[in-house]
């Protein structure tokens, strides 16, 4: 299949963390960021949280395989200090830290993140973010899935404990509209 998006942002690295990997693991539809995206990268940190200590949870075969495939590629981070600054004067996960990090080192073209802080950090540093609804949206834009495959997956992620506001989920819906007209 095709990456939907241009050989331009190809280019540059998509980074993600482990919400993105393990939400859409759990709902069935880890294949989409293969199908969207030729290449992502992953910090040490995330590969432990999501393969190493959450082996045989949602995302871990998945992540792995993709590892072992060579489409998900495992980097350090250049400035360590810095990532256990982010986490410390944030509040966050050391593997939220690197990612954060891991998107200015590399001038990442997006990342994907699903955790408001990490995607406010993400957006201070004038860097894309984008979460599971997000993909969903992408995916259904490159007619990977339809509009109503898009809000059943949101279902699904609702109902597996993924928390979506009644804001987010208006939001969602209105840009599958844009996509494939009227969805109900």
């Amino acid at each position: 299949m095709s990456s939907a998006r241009s050989e331009e942002d190809v280019a540059l690295p998509i980074i993600t963390d482990a919400s993105v990997l393990i939400h859409l693991s759990r709902i069935g539809l880890f294949n989409l960021l293969r199908s969207l995206y030729s290449e992502l990268t992953v910090s040490p940190s995330v590969f432990h949280e999501v393969v190493e200590k959450g082996w045989g949870l949602p995302g871990s075969k998945e992540t792995n395989r993709a590892v072992l495939e060579g489409w998900v590629k495992v980097v350090s981070v250049v400035d360590r200090a810095e990532a256990v600054k982010i986490a410390e004067g944030h509040g966050i996960q050391m593997a939220n830290a690197e990612t954060v990090q891991l998107a200015n080192e590399l001038k990442s073209s997006l990342v994907l993140a699903d955790e408001e802080e990490v995607r406010r950090l993400v957006e201070e540093c004038g860097l894309e973010v984008r979460g599971c609804l997000g993909v969903l949206v992408e995916a259904a834009r490159a007619r990977l899935i339809t509009a109503s495959e898009a809000i059943k997956a949101a279902e699904e992620l609702r109902g597996s404990g993924y928390r979506i506001s009644n804001k987010t989920l208006k939001s969602f819906r209105e840009a599958l509209k844009l996509t494939e007209g009227k969805v109900e």
